[in-house]
């Protein structure tokens, strides 16, 4: 059961992948639907209270979404197995199931996540939160609580969701693994700079704010333009400035993103919230140094100094002196980019990350203990 939302649709397609080359599994995968019209009303915004983050805007539409699954998933199942029922279901997210607790006693079910909902209620795109933002939490606990305490095994991507599961929810240690979702492992190849100049540094986000987007093109504008290209793959309105390309045209499959991190020497990443974001370990994956922000999950994935570089903080000052420091050492830029591809071989092939996923959930199905 996938959420279908941000880069699950990434993880899915490696699922599929892996799933197909084992003959110990058969593997269905269903996409929640996209939000209808009346999920789309029972999440919108109140005025006055949401500038306030205090409407339970996030609650509301989880609730709904949960609401609509819970009403069609015994059709989906059925429609998937034909006269009988899995073995083992695994739901990607947690929020699928808040409300499917009936059906679920039923039949034995892994549950991944990336956040929880008390990490990611705090991680507002558009706004800081405020004092009223931990009542969303408040309000679904019960029934997300419910969900993992059910669930035969929780699958957290990284340390930093494994601990929120563990001190905000009340789930015990041994019912929690680590299995973080990991890339597909390229092959290399030089690719020279055609000529290019400059240096290219690489921001991946759909959109600019959420990712730190503004941010990076400000201190580039500001500091950077002289000594190194800026290309910016989003699918949000920017007008380019001195040495900065904007790519809008790129999309999940088209296989241009390879080529496009292939050729940059940066990936930069200061995200204002993420949780464990595809584009820092495919940038890996090519051997491309990552900046990234100290948020999520991300300071796991690059080990601070020796897989790639994390912002001490959200200033524009220090994207500029990361940057800065990286381009005017060539040689360290290239030592991390090494053992970042090194990491991906060795912890996020998705290969490796997948079959650790997979044995999980099969553990579930033949009902081995925790």
């Amino acid at each position: 059961m996938n959420e279908n939302i941000g880069g699950h649709a990434t993880v899915h397609h490696h699922l599929r992948t892996v799933a197909a080359e084992r003959d110990d599994l058969d593997v269905r995968i269903i996409d929640v639907p996209p939000p209808t019209f009346l999920r789309k009303v029972a999440a919108v915004a109140v005025p006055g209270l949401a500038r306030l983050d205090a409407d339970l805007r996030s609650v509301r539409y989880q609730l709904a979404q949960s609401a609509s699954v819970a009403r069609q998933l015994p059709r989906w199942l059925a429609e998937a197995w034909p006269g009988e029922r899995p073995d083992v279901v695994h739901l990607y997210t947690h929020n699928v199931g808040l409300l499917a607790g009936r059906l679920l006693r039923e039949i034995p079910y892994v549950v991944t996540i990336d956040s929880t909902n008390a990490q990611s209620n705090l991680m507002h795109p558009a706004r800081e939160p405020t004092r009223f933002s931990s009542w969303s939490t408040r309000a679904v606990r019960p029934f997300e609580r419910r969900v993992y305490a059910q669930a035969h095994r929780v699958i957290a991507n990284s340390a930093w969701c494994a601990r929120s599961v563990r001190e905000d929810y009340g789930i015990a240690a041994e019912k929690i693994e680590v299995v973080p979702m990991g890339v597909a492992l390229p092959k290399l190849s030089r690719v020279g700079r055609g000529g290019r100049p400059l240096p290219r540094i690489l921001f991946i986000g759909r959109t600019m704010e959420r990712k730190g987007g503004y941010d990076l093109l400000e201190a580039h504008q500001r500091w950077l333009a002289d000594r190194c290209e800026l290309v910016l793959v989003t699918q949000d309105r920017v007008t380019p400035g001195r040495n900065v390309r904007v790519v809008d045209d790129i999309r999940p499959g088209d296989g241009r993103i390879g080529g496009l991190i292939a050729g940059s020497d940066l990936l930069v990443l200061p995200s204002r919230l993420d949780q464990w974001p595809n584009a820092v370990m495919e940038a890996m994956a090519y051997g491309v140094t990552p900046v990234v922000a100290a948020v999520g999950g991300m300071p796991e994935m690059v080990d601070n100094g020796r897989a790639g570089v994390v912002l001490p903080d959200r200033s524009l000052e220090s994207i500029r002196d990361a940057v800065a420091s990286l381009l005017d050492d060539p040689e360290r830029r290239r030592r991390l980019g090494e053992s970042a591809r090194r990491r991906v071989e060795d912890y996020l092939d998705v290969r490796l990350t997948a079959n650790r996923l997979f044995d999980q959930i099969r553990s579930a199905a033949e009902g081995l203990p925790n």
